[in-house]
């Protein structure tokens, strides 16, 4: 596909990255020349400095000859605009990032349609959306639904007092039985991705990404000892946009604090959120969070607009006790030293939003229904549909010759029937696949599931 991004942000160097690494045409529209430099330097994309507002620095982008234009400028406004001039300049689809939560409303949605826009994104909706799932299943660190809710994928830690440390893949799921319901399908170690084999060793500090279906979530979960926390009392450090809207979604289910260093700041909030306790006080205090309870605070979430203070408030919150932490963190060299300290989860918005976008430039020839980056793992996953002619279809798993080393099929769908693939398996017609690929197999996944 032919690609403009207007805006060289986070989000749109984020989505420039992942799309020249999908082998898509990428073209770059933003005023600040330096950003483009860095970009160019390191992707192999075209650029163009200039205003997305301006129409002969549209068309020199090749607007006309577009397949998708996306505007994730700083400015809401300008991407509204921009998007709606790209689609009278000849732009088939057109999504626009915004900063207004009412926006997202249908009818209001159906205005942007009509007016040009095919599509928008708000980061900060889809960040708190994502908080409140992993709040309500705080066993684990995240976890992500795929076919429906038939398969999910689980992000766990081994604890260093674990049972399963220092054991062989082989030994921690050893039957047939429980291997067709949920199975270690990568472990990321340090700085390393590893797709594991039967006699790979278990080790303390591993993040272990799991699939499994609806049958085999409780096993696991005994497995790797991570039991349900029952969650009632949840801390908000920070009123921005995504705390915001990570309240209104908890108020309706749990007890939810909000800590809100600016007075004006919190006495809105406190007019917006109803049910939400709306604190005004400076959250980086240990002494104010101990007396706003939370030694018994079940989750705590920091989302200010400072990574360093989200991840350092967390630590302290678990120093005294909370048993879950989650971290807005938008710097990604952060997210190591931040999984390090023992934060349980890091939210990335660039990420959700890359997400969110570009499950609009999959490719109908490979069938992909889904897919989704990691945050704390540099890895993609793919849900694909399976056709009968495919590749994939013509041998047993174990016979297929030449399938990527650094991927692997963590899960099938058949019928209303999801369970986890051995090397026996041949995928059929009509079958969902979950596939989990390192960026250097993604392209090579992608041949073996062409019509």
């Amino acid at each position: 596909m032919k690609i403009i991004i207007a805006g060289a942000g986070e989000v749109g160097q984020h989505l420039a990255r992942i799309l020249a690494d999908d082998k898509h045409e990428v073209t770059v529209i933003d005023v600040d020349s330096q950003n483009l430099k860095q970009l160019s330097l390191h992707l192999d994309i075209l650029t163009v400095q200039g205003s997305a507002l301006t129409i002969s620095v549209l068309n020199e982008a090749g607007v006309a000859d577009c397949d998708l234009y996306i505007a994730v400028t700083h400015f809401p406004e300008m991407n509204v605009a921009s998007a709606v001039i790209a689609k009278k300049l000849g732009a088939p689809h057109t999504i626009a990032r915004v900063r207004d939560p009412e926006l997202l409303l249908e009818k209001n949605q159906k205005l942007f349609r009509e007016i040009g826009i095919d599509s928008i994104i708000y980061p900060q909706a889809l960040a708190a959306q994502e908080i409140a799932t992993f709040v309500e299943r705080a066993a684990t660190r995240e976890s992500f639904d795929f076919a429906d809710g038939l398969l999910s994928l689980f992000v766990l830690k081994v604890e260093e007092s674990a049972a399963v440390v220092g054991k062989y893949m082989q030994e921690i799921i050893p039957t047939q039985e429980e291997l067709q319901k949920y199975r270690v399908i990568a472990i990321k170690r340090g700085f390393s991705t590893i797709i594991p084999k039967g006699d790979d060793i278990c080790q303390p500090g591993d993040i272990l990404y799991v699939v499994s279906n609806r049958q085999g979530v409780y096993k696991m979960l005994e497995t790797f000892e991570k039991k349900d926390l029952a969650v009632s009392q949840v801390m908000i450090l920070g009123g921005s946009r995504t705390g915001r809207a990570t309240a209104k979604i908890l108020q309706k289910q749990f007890d939810v604090k909000l800590i809100e260093i600016d007075p004006e700041k919190a006495k809105k909030l406190s007019q917006q959120l109803e049910n939400t306790l709306i604190i005004n006080g400076d959250g980086r205090s240990l002494d104010l969070l101990v007396e706003e309870g939370i030694r018994q605070t079940d989750v705590f979430i920091a989302t200010t607009s400072n990574a360093e203070t989200n991840i350092l408030s967390c630590y302290l919150a678990k120093r005294v006790g909370v048993k879950r932490t989650i971290a807005e963190v938008e710097n990604v060299d952060y997210i190591g030293l931040a999984a390090d300290m023992g934060i349980d989860t890091l939210i990335n918005k660039k990420t959700i939003a890359a997400n969110s976008i570009h499950k609009y430039t999959l490719s109908n020839s490979a069938n992909i229904s889904q897919t989704r980056h990691l945050t704390q793992c540099d890895a993609q996953i793919l849900e694909i549909i399976v056709n009968e002619n495919m590749k994939i279809t013509q041998n047993s798993l174990m016979n297929i010759k030449d399938f990527p080393k650094d991927a692997v099929i963590g899960g099938v769908v058949r019928g209303k029937n999801a369970f986890i693939p051995s090397g026996k398996t041949q995928i059929a017609g009509g079958d969902k696949v979950l596939v989990f690929a390192l960026p250097a197999a993604v392209n090579e996944v992608k041949k073996f599931f062409e019509k």
